[in-house]
C-alpha cells in the first residue's frame, strides 16, 4: 500500500485540456434527460400540484438505459482522453545507474540470540536473499561499529559481495561501539560517483543519539532514500542459559527513519521483509536520461471497456428505452 501511495505522488494528466469536454458532455446529458420528460410542455401552463394529481406514473425507469449508459461512456471516454499516468515506461536504451549501499552493523549487540542463530547471521542471510532478487544491480557494502569501512565499492557482481559477507564480524573491526552516522560520508562518496539518487540500507538493531541529528541533516539535503532494516525482537527475552538479551531499539530506529524521511522494515521469519525492502529500492530507481522516458498512459485499457459497452447499441429496440 505504501508503494502505491508513493507512485501516486507522481500522478498527473498527459492531456489535461480534454477536461473541457466535460461541459458539452454535461449539456448533452441534460438535453437528453429533458427529452425523456413528456410533460415538459404542460409544466409551463399547470402548477406542479395539479400536474401531479392528473398524472399517472408509469413503471420506474431501469438503471441500465441508453441515457445512463451515455453518461457512463462519456466519463470513461473522458478518462481515456485526458491520459492519467503515474509511472514511466521502462526503456531498453537507458542504463540503470542508481545504487544500493548496504550498511551492516557489526557491533557486539548483533551477536544476540533472540533471533536464531544470531542477529548478525540472520542479517547476512537476509542480505544474500536480497542480492539474489536484485541480480546484477549496482550494490556496495559497508561495515560499521564505532567507525565505518567500505567492504566492497559499488559493483554489479553480487557474488563478490557474498564472498566478503561471510567473514564479517565485530572481531575484525578496529573500534567498538555503534555509530551508524559514520556510514554517511562513505556512502555519500560512493553515491556521488553514480550522479543519481540511490538508497542507503541500514541493517542494525539500534542507533546512537548523535546519529539522529546527523541522519536528519544529511537526508534533508540529499536526494537519496533511507531504509532501516531492524534486526531483532522488540522486547527483552531470556535465552536458554538465563542471560538477559539486549532488546532491539525499536522506538529509536523508528525515530531515525522518520527524521530521515525514510522507512523502517522489521525482520520477518519469512521472505516478506526482503520483498518489501526490494520494492522500496525499485521504486527509488533512477536511470540515466530519465527525462527521455515516456510516461505510461494508464487510460488506454479503458478503450476496451468503452468498446464493449457500445455493443449494447446493436441490441434490437435498445434506443426505444430512452
Amino acid at each position: 500500500m505504501d508503494v502505491w501511495i508513493i507512485q501516486m505522488q507522481h500522478f498527473h494528466l498527459l492531456r489535461p485540456w480534454w477536461l473541457l469536454v466535460i461541459f458539452p458532455l454535461g449539456y448533452i446529458v441534460y438535453r437528453l434527460k429533458q427529452r425523456q420528460d413528456n410533460l415538459v410542455d404542460w409544466r409551463k401552463h399547470m402548477s406542479p400540484t395539479i400536474l401531479q394529481t392528473l398524472t399517472v406514473n408509469g413503471d420506474k425507469q431501469k438503471f441500465i438505459s441508453p441515457l445512463n449508459l451515455t453518461l457512463v461512456l462519456g466519463i470513461l471516454s473522458l478518462l481515456v482522453l485526458i491520459g492519467p499516468t503515474w509511472q514511466q515506461q521502462q526503456s531498453p536504451f537507458t542504463e540503470d545507474k542508481s545504487a544500493l549501499i548496504i550498511a551492516l552493523d557489526l557491533s557486539e549487540t548483533m551477536e544476540q540470540t533472540d533471533v536464531l542463530p544470531t542477529r548478525l547471521t540472520r542479517a547476512k542471510q537476509k542480505i544474500i536473499e536480497l542480492l539474489t532478487i536484485r541480480g546484477d544491480a549496482n550494490t556496495a557494502l559497508i561495515a560499521y561499529t564505532g567507525t565505518a569501512h567500505t567492504v566492497m565499492p559499488i559493483t554489479n557482481d553480487s557474488k563478490m559481495i557474498k564472498q566478503f559477507l561471510d567473514s564479517l564480524s565485530y572481531k575484525i573491526m578496529p573500534h567498538s561501539g555503534k555509530q551508524p552516522q559514520s556510514v554517511l560520508p562513505l556512502a555519500n562518496v560512493l553515491l556521488q560517483a553514480t550522479n543519481t539518487p540511490g538508497t542507503i540500507l541500514l541493517i542494525t538493531d539500534g542507533t546512537s543519539d548523535d546519529a539522529l541529528n546527523e541522519f536528519e541533516q544529511y537526508f534533508s539535503q540529499a536526494q537519496h532514500q533511507l531504509i532501516v532494516w531492524a534486526i531483532g525482537r522488540n522486547n527483552s527475552e531470556s535465552d536458554e542459559v538465563g542471560s538477559i538479551i539486549i532488546p532491539m531499539q525499536f522506538e529509536r530506529l523508528q525515530t531515525l527513519a522518520e527524521l530521515a524521511d525514510g522507512r523502517m522494515i522489521l525482520l520477518s521469519d519469512d521472505k516478506q521483509d526482503v520483498a518489501e525492502v526490494n520494492r522500496y529500492i525499485d521504486n527509488n530507481l533512477v536511470v540515466s536520461e530519465d527525462e527521455s522516458r515516456p510516461w505510461l498512459d494508464a487510460g488506454y485499457w479503458l478503450v476496451y471497456l468503452v468498446a464493449a459497452l457500445y455493443l449494447l447499441w446493436f441490441r434490437r429496440g435498445w434506443t426505444l428505452q430512452w
